[in-house]
């Protein structure tokens, strides 16, 4: 059986996801099951490897150059673009633009002609979607939606099946003319070390931070984006109970500032980590963007998000579930950390309420369950 997961590089979280659908494979294969791993062949594609190099520049520039410089006219477009009237008008020229700057992607699905082709970008369902409609593949399409609530740009004819994040996410597709049986509520598949270990204790001594104090974890993406410093100026007001991790990611800048301060209560800095999952795990609030890799993976972990500055679009309708669920809190100033951490401490149950809710929101089995419905057939 020839699996292909394709994803794009336009933001990280798209090709996590990707990973962690090649990986549950792989595990099935390992554990044994009906079918050995000889029986796959699973290939896992940048759908931008395929471009030429000035599409594949531009795609990934132009969107990470939005959302850092233009935020608002990036949602705003965003949004506006999902009007299905609008997005008519544009589509046959978008459809035309990514055809031809993906051709060498079309021509390879084609001599590969996999039985199951698994999207984690609305990229390549769009360009397959109207091959497999010409009888140029024969693909089982299967497009794993990486948002809470989807986008027009993800419903694409051709494809055989939606898999999504949540109830809402499923009622939002059926209320676009997607028939509900071809939508399955089953989360976004995540990478295994992000199930939870047990081992926050023994992380903690790790990295010299103590086990009786509220930790918090300061994160917010590849590219160190958010307002740490100020931040942790605020939670001086906690210097007694309070401990911190700071990943500054890629933001090397933002680092050697943190780095050059004294704090009255442990803090432990980051640049770029490949052990996230660990210090996740160990925190009790988790500081971040509301990306919908990001969210599942703290969800999964049981750790409560404080949602900072979500970018316009998409992520703004992944905190819309977040608040329909209660499962996280929310700022839009640094200063607003002070009321949040404050109310914990006064009255810790009401963290306990978000974890509750987190419970009940998280698909942990994510991975494991798409791989069964892939290799099922269903």
């Amino acid at each position: 059986m020839k699996i292909d997961i394709i994803h794009a590089t336009a933001g990280e979280g798209h090709r996590k996801i990707a990973m962690a659908v090649q990986d549950g494979l792989a595990r099935y294969g390992r554990l044994g099951s009906q079918k050995g791993p000889g029986d796959l062949q699973v290939r896992l594609l940048n759908c931008l490897d395929f471009t030429n190099a000035t599409f594949q520049k531009t795609y990934t520039s132009i969107y990470y150059w939005s959302v850092r410089h233009v935020p608002d006219l990036w949602g705003g477009s965003y949004e506006a673009l999902d009007h299905a009237w609008l997005y008519q008008l544009i589509r046959p020229l978008r459809a035309f633009t990514n055809t031809f700057h993906a051709k060498r992607l079309l021509e390879d699905i084609i001599k590969n002609q996999p039985d199951v082709i698994v999207s984690t970008h609305f990229l390549p369902p769009e360009i397959l979607g109207r091959a497999k409609q010409k009888g140029l593949i024969k693909s089982k399409m299967i497009t794993v939606v990486t948002d809470f609530y989807p986008h027009t740009f993800w419903i694409n004819p051709g494809t055989d099946h939606y898999w999504v994040m949540a109830d809402e996410t499923k009622q939002d597709l059926v209320r676009r003319g997607i028939p509900e049986r071809i939508v399955t509520v089953g989360g976004i598949p995540i990478l295994p070390a992000f199930q939870p270990t047990g081992k926050k204790t023994e992380t903690l001594k790790k990295y010299g931070l103590e086990n009786n104090r509220f930790t918090i974890l300061l994160t917010s993406g590849s590219f160190g984006l958010g307002p740490q410093e100020a931040i942790l100026e605020e939670l001086k007001m906690f210097k007694d109970k309070v401990q911190c991790f700071v990943v500054c990611a890629n933001n090397k800048e933002l680092k050697a500032i943190l780095d050059a301060k004294v704090y009255p209560y442990p803090v432990k800095i980051f640049g770029f980590v490949d052990f996230m999952p660990d210090l996740m795990e160990a925190s009790d609030l988790m500081v971040a963007k509301s990306g919908g890799s990001t969210t599942s993976e703290a969800l999964t972990k049981g750790v409560v998000m404080v949602v900072m500055a979500p970018i316009p679009g998409q992520e703004t309708r992944n905190v819309k579930l977040l608040k329909l669920r209660d499962a996280a809190y929310f700022l839009t100033d640094p200063h607003e950390i002070y009321g949040i951490v404050k109310g914990i401490l006064d009255d810790p149950s009401s963290l306990q309420k978000k974890r509750d809710a987190i419970r009940l929101l998280a698909k942990p089995h994510a991975s494991e369950d798409l791989v069964k419905m892939i290799l099922g057939g269903k």
